[in-house]
């Protein structure tokens, strides 16, 4: 059968997809993945899988662990990274998209408590950028994401990977958007150069370094240390008078203990002082209780002036 220019166009598009972003993916037509397993799955190329996991020579997963869903909002918030424009300005962005940061948590937090030892949960999830002035192209963000050592890793795969609405066209004439894309879902043994930045320094997160080479799609998360930091510096920015105003409490709180523990020393002196009124004081007697005068002196629960009047006193008991 002769094949007609009509029909070889979408058919060569449809091969030359399929060739480019299978090879990419490191996966030809879908073959040698692994048994998925649905977590959730939405529209088109949105969802979150188990996968079996992707080199087993890390060792297994710390599998299932349960992850609060909060902490998570608040760690995947924190992930910034800078950018420098054409024209050299640095401006700071979010890794993730308010509405990727929830279901990132949401679906993260559900797969990583009933998740197996042996394996990863990957995802897909849609979004969107400024493409030139107030024109947005669609795009998605893949990553593969696991928990190990206490620590949870995300591995991006694909960053703000563009969707390619002349091919969605030509293969998909009716504009429902059923075009499957074959992702990169990210590895432990191989970078992925789709995301490349260095995020912003904070608290419980670092990019994870293979014999001494950095992996900018690696990040290794302490979820609780990373949470706390996050909502810590959110605070400061948002309420600074309120951190000034926190350090004083936490200065007339130190205040109040030394003069309590200074009030408690010398009623103990006064005691020790009135069970030996009757007695002649000794020499070392007399050293003892300039030796605890001294005491009070040096953690500075007593003033210079209590001091002096305090010792002459005890020297007038020789």
């Amino acid at each position: 059968m002769k094949i007609t220019h009509h029909y070889l166009k979408p058919i060569l598009i449809t091969f030359f997809v399929l060739f480019t972003h299978t090879v990419s993916a490191g996966n030809w037509f879908g073959f040698g993945g692994g048994d998925e397993e649905i977590i959730w799955e939405g529209k088109v190329n949105n969802y979150f899988k188990y996968v079996d996991q992707d080199d087993s020579k890390f060792g297994k997963n710390d599998h299932p662990i349960e992850v609060e869903e909060k902490d998570l909002i608040n760690v995947l918030s924190s992930l910034e990274y800078t950018s420098t424009s054409m024209l050299g300005a640095v401006s700071l962005n979010p890794v993730f998209s308010y509405t990727q940061i929830r279901m990132l948590a949401e679906y993260l937090s559900k797969g990583l408590s009933k998740a197996k030892p042996d394996r990863d949960i990957i995802y897909a999830i849609g979004g969107s950028s400024k493409k030139v002035l107030v024109l947005t192209r669609k795009s998605y963000t893949t990553g593969r994401v696991f928990y190990k050592e206490g620590k949870l890793n995300i591995i991006i795969g694909e960053y703000d990977f563009a969707r390619n609405d002349a091919m969605e066209k030509e293969l998909d004439p009716s504009g429902r958007g059923d075009i499957n894309y074959n992702f990169n879902h990210g590895k432990r043994t191989k970078k992925s150069n789709n995301f490349k930045y260095d995020i912003v320094g904070i608290s419980g997160i670092t990019q994870k370094a293979i014999k001494n080479k950095r992996r900018p799609d690696w990040l290794e998360i302490d979820v609780k240390i990373a949470a706390e930091a996050y909502v810590a510096r959110k605070e400061a920015k948002e309420n600074p008078q309120r951190q000034e105003s926190q350090a004083l409490k936490n200065e007339a709180a130190k205040l109040a203990r030394q003069r309590r523990e200074m009030r408690a020393e010398m009623a103990r002196m006064r005691k020790d002082m009135d069970k030996k009124n009757n007695a002649a004081p000794t020499t070392r007697t007399i050293e003892d209780r300039i030796s605890t005068l001294d005491d009070l002196l040096a953690k500075e629960l007593i003033s210079k002036e209590e001091y002096a009047a305090k010792r002459k006193e005890i020297l007038n008991d020789i």
